[in-house]
């Protein structure tokens, strides 16, 4: 049973923790956000994202939500790395939450990029399933404000969008405090996905510009999340995001790899450069993050689970 049918984003069950002030929190794929600040994207919808307000816009025009935008500190949740002393990594019984894997490319050059793809294998489901959050994605941020993040999603567990112990795709917008997601789809293990984002179109307006972007994982159309914004994307991701895991048992077995990588320009044309990935993971407990090619037709990076070796 597939689970993008009416209502089950507005159903959904929201996997929740405490926040300062008593006020719950919901595990996104940008981190920790308040429940209040999430928002369920009908089919059709979209947003639309200026330098000072945010509004979510169903279908046929009408205004669902509207928000003033407030600078967030990042929406690119990372965790502590760092973590000192070998005896205190052994006694560990709870994996750390947040990007536990993870690599980054900044476009270097003047040409806008137009499609940004990954295509990757749904990991088998994890041998210990007790309430872990796995999120698996590419995605596109804009430097000029790193409170904002566009993202095809594989998740695993409940998260704002629904889910139980199965993987399924959507789409997400994290734009300052405020979040966005389409319908969740179940997909099967083994099953090969392609997160596609897509430059559409570029609007000018006096001085201004105004970008239009689509996310979507290839062939499911309940994933299609389109926004337009004022911020440019020009940093690509890879990422391996978890939250309450309490062992590597809460993980897949294996590997993952994100590969078939292609970057385009607005003309088809592939960068001339090779994708030289920053590579970041949180190694003391077991994640690795390799890169397995830096092509920009068909680059690939790979990402361990810690009960692999």
């Amino acid at each position: 049973m597939h689970f993008a049918i009416l209502l089950t984003w507005t159903l959904a069950v929201f996997q929740v923790v405490s926040g300062k002030d008593d006020q719950e929190l919901v595990m996104t794929p940008g981190g920790l956000r308040p429940k209040a600040n999430v928002h369920a994207v009908p089919r059709g919808g979209r947003v639309h994202h200026t330098d000072n307000e945010v509004q979510l816009i169903a279908a046929n025009g009408t205004i669902l939500h509207s928000a003033p935008l407030a600078k967030q500190p990042t929406a690119i949740h990372m965790p502590p790395l760092d973590v000192s002393g070998a005896a205190d990594v052994i006694q560990r019984r709870n994996l750390q939450s947040g990007y536990v894997a993870y690599s980054y490319w900044k476009n270097p050059g003047a040409a806008n990029l137009n499609t940004f793809s990954t295509t990757w294998t749904v990991p088998p489901v994890p041998r210990q399933q007790d309430g872990e959050l796995i999120y698996l994605f590419n995605a596109l941020v804009p430097s000029s404000d790193f409170t904002v993040i566009l993202q095809p999603v594989l998740q695993f567990g409940v998260s704002p969008a629904g889910g139980a112990n199965f993987w399924a795709v959507a789409s997400w917008y994290l734009v300052g405090p405020q979040t966005y997601y389409t319908p969740i789809w179940d997909v099967d293990s083994g099953q090969s996905i392609t997160g596609v984002m897509t430059l559409k179109n570029t609007t000018t307006s006096g001085a201004a510009k105004t970008y239009s972007y689509t996310s979507a994982f290839t062939g499911i159309d309940y994933s299609q999340l389109t926004i337009t914004t004022t911020n440019l994307m020009d940093y690509c991701y890879e990422a391996l995001e978890i939250y309450t895991a309490t062992s590597s048992s809460d993980m897949p077995q294996g590997s993952t790899t994100m590969s078939k990588i292609a970057i385009t320009n607005k003309d088809g044309s592939h960068p001339q450069t090779a994708l030289n990935w920053t590579t970041v993971a949180d190694t003391n407990e077991g994640f690795k993050m390799t890169v397995m090619s830096t092509s920009s037709s068909s680059g690939a990076v790979q990402i361990t689970y810690p009960n692999s070796y």
